[in-house]
Parts: structure tokens; sequence; C-alpha cells
């Protein structure tokens, strides 16, 4: 361990870190109902930090995992199946597998429109937005600051939510991607 670059170690920490909740679901839709989903996404992420090294940055880390993933799970599948308890078959596994990535292509799509129409509010409507949805706060305190009432706060709010909803279904529609 003492060879590896420790800035490269962070970046795969901070990948492995934020693509956790994909991978999760990536296997929960592998293994619906299936109460070794813990166990799988442990032994994933136990064989995505020992294989660590072969991770090349600037590829598609998603991919990258949810390869590792699949083999668990079609690992897991093996031995349910030699216990007679088989939940999926590897067809419809690979059918799965290739909806879960179209539904995060879909998400990344989304994420990336609300950036861009988040860049075109006001500073002051990105703060408060910031405060709402970043701290997880009450208004109370927001409101106190601002000289302003929680309910005014509220009614803006509301009024964001639905000009970047109307932007990124435009966004989206005018780059073909879902709305």
């Amino acid at each position: 361990m003492s060879s590896e670059n420790p800035r490269s170690l962070a970046d795969f920490v901070g990948l492995l870190t934020r693509h956790q909740p994909d991978l999760l679901a990536y296997i929960i839709s592998s293994m619906p109902g299936d109460p070794d989903v813990p166990d799988i996404i442990q032994k994933s992420n136990f064989v995505l930090w020992n294989k660590r090294a072969q991770f090349r940055a600037g590829t598609d880390f998603v991919a990258w995992a949810f390869s590792i993933a699949r083999f668990e799970v079609l690992n897991h599948l093996k031995k349910q199946r030699r216990a007679r308890t088989v939940l999926l078959d590897q067809e419809l596994l690979e059918t799965l597998s290739a909806e879960a990535r179209e539904a995060l292509d879909s998400h990344d799509q989304r994420l990336v429109a609300l950036e861009v129409c988040l860049g075109q509010l006001r500073p002051q409507d990105r703060e408060l937005l910031e405060y709402r949805y970043r701290c997880g706060s009450n208004l109370q305190e927001y409101a106190d600051r601002e000289g302003r009432s929680v309910s005014a706060l509220s009614v803006t709010l509301n009024r964001l939510r639905t000009i970047l909803r109307r932007c990124v279904t435009r966004r989206l529609a005018a780059e073909g991607g879902m709305a």
C-alpha cells in the first residue's frame, strides 16, 4: 500500500463513496427481495477495493463497478441455484443490468440539466435553495437572517421548484433526453 499515490487513492475512495447509492441500487434491482443484498454489496466493495490498482482514472468507474457487482451477483445466483432457490436467471440479470445503466444515464442527464438551470437563477435564489436543501434546516433561521417571513420563503421555494422543473424538462427535451 505504501507504493500507492495518495492522490489517486483519495480519488478512488471519492469515486467509490459517490457511487455507493448507484451500486446498491444496481444490486437491489438484480436481486429484488433477496436478504443477501448487504452481503453482496460488501463483497463487491471488497473486490473493488482489492482491484483498485486496475482502475484507470478517466475511465467509466460506474461501468467498472457494475461489472464487478454483476459477477458477485452471478456467483450468488450460482450458489442459490445449487441450493435450488434461484431468484433470477442470467438472461433476466442481463436485462436488469442494461435497464439499471439506462436509468443511471437518465439520472445523470437530469443532474447536468439541473446544474445548468441552477446556474441561470439569481444568486439570492440559489442561496435560498442551497440553504434549504443542503443544510436541511428549517426556514425560520434563514427568514430571521434575511428579514423575510417563512411563508414568503415557502412561496419563493415553490416558485423556484416550478421554474427548475420546467427548465430541466425543456433542456432534456431539447437534447433528446427523457423529460
